[in-house]
């Protein structure tokens, strides 16, 4: 993994150095926000060989009379990054970022399954982080004096780590634990208000879509299981943006 990443930064470090040669305009920032639906529905083939969810954990989600049973939300994350810009002949931006992001409500509660013929309650447990690195190249529109407003594309190193964990009211349990990178596609729409020439209330509006190849399981307990770790979603993002020179 710190092989590839050094590998990338280089690149990265490689295609905006030329840009100080334009008389370009560098900025930095710092954001936070959330991220719904983190790591898509959670899918691994055990849903559906051990519990009958053909769509992950929105397939868990079960009632029956009798039972006492929680519904298992989608995972709502939190996330928080800091970017590096360059704005350059006015209306182009390169666009670097730096995001962690983390499960932070839903993913947790209570189901039935049919365990040969037995109606059992499972306790269910999700757990979702990612580290990604998006690079995006796009353009940057000023309005009147104090507004600016950008469209970008490319993609994004993105390293995850999901597991989940069930127990059944017997005492049987199943753990799933999945590591690996992909390369998701990264769309940015991102606004700005000056509040002085050189700093800025920013919003942004970030879309993922890629995910790992197949992974195998990395726990030894419940069977061995297999699963893509999803970076697709959406990004709602509040931040603060400094800019070295004057917009």
């Amino acid at each position: 993994m710190n092989c590839k990443f050094l590998t990338y930064f280089a690149a990265i470090v490689i295609i905006t150095f030329p840009l100080r040669v334009w008389g370009a305009n560098y900025a930095v920032g710092v954001y936070g926000g959330f991220a719904p639906s983190l790591g898509g529905d959670l899918n691994t083939a055990q849903h559906y060989s051990e519990f009958q969810s053909s769509n992950g954990i929105d397939g868990m989600n079960r009632e029956l009379d009798g039972y006492s049973t929680g519904r298992i939300d989608r995972i709502l994350g939190v996330t928080g990054g800091g970017l590096f810009k360059a704005i350059f002949h006015d209306y182009y931006q390169v666009r670097m970022a730096l995001n962690y992001t983390m499960g932070y409500f839903g993913g947790s509660g209570k189901t039935v399954f049919d365990d040969g013929g037995t109606t059992r309650l499972l306790e269910c447990e999700y757990t979702f982080r990612e580290l990604d690195v998006p690079v995006t190249f796009g353009i940057s529109i000023p309005f009147w004096k104090d507004i600016r407003i950008a469209f970008s594309c490319g993609l994004a190193y993105a390293y995850g780590d999901y597991s989940y964990s069930f127990e059944a009211d017997n005492g049987q349990q199943w753990k799933g634990s999945f590591k690996g990178w992909g390369l998701p596609l990264v769309i940015i729409l991102e606004g700005e208000y000056f509040i002085t020439d050189r700093v800025a209330a920013s919003t942004a509006i970030v879309y993922y879509k890629g995910s790992t190849k197949v992974l195998k399981d990395g726990s030894d307990t419940g069977g061995t299981d297999f699963a893509r770790i999803d970076f697709s979603g959406y990004r709602y993002n509040l931040g603060v943006t400094f800019y070295f020179r004057s917009i």
